[in-house]
């Protein structure tokens, strides 16, 4: 069975290849259905640990004591479900940052499985809104952690891998918590090469969860580095307020904040948008350039967000701030969204869209497209 994992490629009826992927790393381990079974205790309802639209995470323990966690696919036995295994797992197995979530092993005997690291301090979602129980708000020290990590993690993909890949689903949830606060970006079940050549491309499904999607993607169904780059402006809103990306009323946060960003960067206004929580105890400058990085990264217009890179250097103190003005955030700038008047949307597309928008708005914003790792005690 292993050898059928060494070049993982899946052609449509029609004979075109639609995935190219890399030979697997030598060290990559395949797990056979019984040693999976064994370290999740028959895939025990009590071992569930996160459970999504597509998948159930399992925790596990491997001989030998490591903790992992298993992600089994649920979705209907198809073509579809085994081309999202082979696309996500084209994507994890051939990337490698500390900021990234690292695949330990595969199985494809009785079902599809991924297997990675464990990780005792479940998800971002978790930890800052309190899903996981948590009594203790996230001190600032980690949240800053969890922003520049998180940006790094970003920056790997899209500039530095030997080929571009947009995560398209960049929010706490998926956002992994190692003992240190490091972060750890997961779930590639969305993600997509963008080719050399091109700078965006246009699906004609809408996938993705609702608050962290930027204008031209609910609108036209166009991706790019730039979508990631929206959401990671939004995340970074989260760790700086404490609220969500839509709250109870439906209201955006983005939409929120603004009042707190349209201001030049020595104002006071910025601070008062610190998550109460917190006490006062945050580094202001900190929060002062994670407050820029985030309205620079929630602009309207795509070509207006910074590329990772910049976002990095902003959040560690090594960016230029504007002068006088304000900020231009560019919440309101809708004109700007004319730079998409070459591109249809495809049939179906806004029935889709709203399907989703319905259902955003009904359940959590971790459902149900994500899975989400619980916090347990050591």
């Amino acid at each position: 069975m292993s050898s059928t994992l060494r070049r993982l490629s899946i052609r449509r009826p029609d004979n075109v290849e639609v995935h190219e992927f890399c030979v697997l790393k030598p060290t990559l381990r395949t797990f056979s259905l019984a040693e999976l079974k064994k370290a999740t205790r028959n895939f025990s309802k009590e071992n569930v640990v996160g459970r999504g639209g597509f998948a159930k995470v399992y925790r596990g323990s491997l001989p030998g004591g490591e903790l992992v966690a298993v992600k089994k696919l649920t979705a209907a036995e198809g073509a579809d479900r085994m081309e999202g295994f082979l696309s996500e797992l084209g994507h994890v197995v051939n990337v490698s940052h500390p900021n990234i979530a690292r695949l330990v092993g595969v199985g494809v005997d009785g079902g599809e499985h991924l297997v990675f690291p464990f990780s005792r301090l479940g998800c971002l979602s978790g930890m800052l809104h309190g899903s996981s129980g948590g009594a203790e708000p996230m001190p600032w020290e980690a949240r800053y952690r969890v922003a520049v990590g998180t940006a790094r993690g970003l920056e790997y993909l899209h500039e530095r891998c030997a080929r571009r890949i947009v995560h398209r689903d960049i929010k706490p949830a998926n956002i992994l918590l190692m003992d240190n606060y490091e972060p750890l970006i997961c779930d590639f079940g969305l993600a997509r090469w963008l080719p050399a050549t091109l700078t965006q491309l246009q699906v004609t499904v809408f996938e993705g969860t609702f608050g962290y999607v930027p204008p031209e993607y609910t609108t036209h169904g166009v991706f790019s580095e730039k979508t990631d780059v929206f959401a990671l402006g939004v995340v970074l809103l989260e760790l700086l307020t404490g609220r969500r990306a839509i709250d109870a009323a439906k209201l955006s946060l983005v939409a929120w904040a603004k009042q707190y960003l349209d201001v030049d960067e020595d104002s006071e206004e910025t601070l008062k948008m610190a998550d109460p929580a917190l006490g006062g105890r945050y580094d202001a400058e900190q929060l002062r350039n994670m407050a820029w990085a985030a309205t620079l990264c929630v602009h309207t217009s795509p070509h207006q967000r910074p590329p990772m890179s910049e976002v990095v250097r902003i959040l560690v103190g090594e960016g230029t701030h504007p002068r006088g003005g304000g900020r231009r955030s560019g919440a309101h700038q809708l004109d700007e969204l004319s730079e998409l008047n070459g591109y249809d949307v495809a049939p179906g597309y806004v029935d889709d869209l709203s399907r989703h928008k319905a259902l955003a708005f009904a359940v959590d914003l971790d459902s149900p497209r994500t899975y989400t790792q619980q916090r347990i005690s050591s």
